[in-house]
């Protein structure tokens, strides 16, 4: 993992607001390069997309911060054996581990 993933994870996990260069957070949100790509609803509950861009910094973040596990195959994002739309939001299904 990242150095700059592992930090937004622990300040997002934390419920602060932190920006370390392309990647920020304000707790609640993570945006990569303007787009926000992970967010925490008022219930709590967490929702993250590719927010259109299948690329290796957009999947690092997303599977750093959440433990997603959202790859690539032939050129299309792929999770639990699926392919996904990259503009899609999905639920995350379970609590990330923390640390």
């Amino acid at each position: 993992m990242r150095k700059i993933t592992e930090d937004i994870r622990y300040y997002f996990h934390a419920r602060q607001a932190k920006k370390i260069g392309n990647t920020e957070t304000d707790g609640n949100s993570v945006w990569l390069h303007g787009n926000e790509i992970i967010k925490r609803d008022s219930s709590g509950l967490i929702f993250w997309t590719l927010a259109g861009w299948n690329t290796p910094t957009t999947r690092e973040r997303i599977n750093g911060i959440l433990d997603v596990g959202v790859h690539q195959k032939n050129f299309e994002p792929i999770l639990n054996g699926y392919t996904i739309d990259a503009s899609d939001w999905f639920a995350l299904e379970q609590g990330p581990a923390c640390g």
